[in-house]
């Protein structure tokens, strides 16, 4: 079969099956080939990548100092553990430590970039999230890499008798006011509780306290707070407490969390100028090396320190740097890394999950949602500027002149909201009423009597003004006459007390001025002494010798305001009752 005989008698071979045979020959052979070719090829991709035929490219890092010592060891690591090469170029890591919120401000709107921070950042890496929020210059996708929760390092007694009563956040401001509440607690010779809230440099966790107590007194854990909450009785109350009692030990609790630690630790016990202070786990972890301080977690929703890892979205950030910076963050994300994190003393990126780092990390409850910036600022603003418990006879001048147009209110309309926003800043334990202005038979009237400054006392002053008929008589000596005589025979000797004048008349009553100094001066009285804080506003007040002279008498003050409009009144009247 398949055999043919030739002409000579001699059988033959097909050529159809040579030929077939040839074919794939030729056809492995030119396979062969394209594999070696391709090989060739990537070899050769492999061997310029190599040799970074773009060059070398540094990514720069900017970390809060907290992080920045851990985060430079692993950047070495990640520089040098194998060739890192993007978009052909050579990348080399390298970690430039920088405060959260100078960082924060360079990486804002049409901000240009601090060169006193270092290089220009591809990468950052804040205390926590909140700073984010405060920078336009990146990339809005925020991945935490370690976390560190904000606790109170406190005497080991203190910690004990704390813990025992599982004190909350909710608790710290009554522990703060009273000794009678650490008393309960079985600290009878401690006295209160004298937490320091440090505001200078690396102070983040001031912030934070402030945050998480705010969010507990009103109501909002797990957050996140609201300014509407901010400035709600519960929460200014509580907050004019912390700050109150923060503010007694002085330069001793400050002006850094660092400062205030270090006094803590030099004298832990019940009767140091310090027994807390807010730190992070991880800050707690690098200071204290005995036994005589230990870290205290209140109960509640927990603030964190959450160290988010964001690309910095700014003209200097080229696409190899961005790709670089997210292969950096994927990379500090592995377990391997994230076990470099925990044995500093940091959590890992879940914070309800102890690191291996520290003993005696407690668990979590809940994790606190941060306050937004406006929130937060005002928050900050409380704790610097606190309005303490105070007895205040308010009198405005309500004649005609307050009818004039300033910005997009009257004066009248303007210097209402600033008073609301007085009164909103002002805790629970003070006293104030309001005196106007009148047509009637007195040259003055009483619009919101005196009283605790209730949700009802709160609703009345902040409304007395808007129903106030503009008068065609200027009483001013009359009325602060009469106002600061009512002040003195009702005297408050459980808190300051004082005559607050805000006008913009020239007197026109008939009572001179030297009557007016003279009538005062029989009034006052050392043993309960009222001083008149006076506001003119603009610049229709002609006259304002008799008044400065009047406020020097009894030791008040005497300030101007050239308009209504914008802050000044209010940063005025906040700065007088604070």
């Amino acid at each position: 079969m398949g055999r043919h005989r030739g002409a000579d008698g001699a059988r033959g071979i097909s050529k159809g099956p040579v030929i077939a045979l040839v074919a794939i020959l030729l056809l492995v052979l030119a396979t062969l080939g394209w594999f070696r070719l391709r090989d060739r090829i990537d070899d050769q991709a492999t061997r310029a990548a190599e040799t970074c035929v773009e060059g070398d490219t540094v990514l720069t890092i900017a970390a809060d100092p907290l992080i920045a010592p851990t985060l430079t060891a692993l950047a070495d690591r990640w520089s040098t553990e194998a060739k890192r090469v993007v978009r052909d170029h050579c990348v080399t890591a390298q970690v430039t430590a920088s405060e959260t919120s100078p960082t924060a401000a360079a990486l804002g709107p049409d901000t240009a970039w601090n060169t006193a921070l270092g290089a220009e950042p591809a990468l950052w890496v804040p205390f926590d999230s909140r700073a984010i929020d405060r920078a336009a210059a990146v990339d809005g996708q925020r991945r935490p890499i370690a976390t560190s929760p904000i606790v109170l390092a406190v005497p080991t007694d203190l910690h004990r008798a704390l813990t025992a009563a599982a004190t909350s956040w909710y608790d710290l401001p009554a522990l703060q006011r009273s000794p009678a509440a650490m008393t309960e607690l079985g600290l009878d010779n401690w006295g209160t509780l004298r937490l320091a809230l440090p505001t200078g440099a690396r102070t983040d966790a001031t912030a934070s306290t402030l945050d998480a107590v705010a969010t507990a007194a009103s109501g909002t854990a797990p957050g996140p707070l609201t300014v509407d909450r901010v400035t709600a009785p519960p929460s200014v109350t509580a907050i004019t407490e912390l700050a109150l009692g923060a503010n007694l030990p002085g330069t001793t609790a400050g002006p850094t969390t660092a400062d205030a630690l270090d006094a803590l630790a030099a004298e832990p016990g019940p009767g140091a100028p310090l027994h807390a202070v807010p730190v992070t786990e991880k800050q707690l972890h690098d200071t204290v090396a005995d036994n005589t301080v230990a870290g205290f977690l209140p109960g509640g929703a927990a603030p964190i320190a959450d160290f988010p890892a964001v690309v910095v979205d700014a003209p200097w950030v080229d696409e190899t740097l961005a790709r670089a910076a997210a292969e950096f963050v994927d990379y500090l994300r592995r377990p391997e890394q994230v076990r470099a994190f925990t044995d500093a003393g940091f959590r890992g990126a879940d914070p309800t999950q102890p690191g291996s780092g520290t003993e005696d990390q407690p668990p979590l409850e809940a994790v606190l949602a941060p306050a937004p910036p406006d929130a937060a600022d005002m928050l900050l603003t409380m704790r610097i500027n606190p309005v303490p418990p105070r007895k205040t006879t308010v009198l405005v001048d309500t004649s005609r002149s307050m009818s004039a147009t300033e910005g997009d209110g009257t004066r009248l309309a303007n210097t209402s909201t600033s008073l609301k926003t007085l009164v909103d800043l002002s805790p629970n334990s003070s006293v104030m009423g309001l005196y106007v202005f009148s047509d009637g038979t007195t040259p003055f009237r009483q619009s919101v009597a005196r009283d605790g400054l209730t949700a009802a006392q709160r609703t009345a002053l902040t409304t007395a003004l808007g129903a106030a008929v503009p008068t065609s008589a200027e009483p001013v000596y009359e009325a602060i006459l009469g106002v600061y005589t009512d002040a003195v025979e009702n005297y408050d000797r459980s808190r300051p007390n004082s005559v607050l004048v805000i006008l913009d008349s020239d007197n026109d009553d008939g009572t001179t001025g030297r009557e007016l100094l003279d009538r005062i001066d029989e009034l006052v009285d050392p043993d309960r002494p009222v001083p008149i804080d006076i506001v003119v506003l603009g610049d229709t007040v002609t006259d304002t010798t008799d008044l400065q002279a009047l406020t020097d008498l009894t030791e008040g003050s005497f300030n101007t305001v050239a308009s209504t409009e914008g802050t000044d009144l209010t940063d005025t009247l906040r700065k007088l009752m604070s």
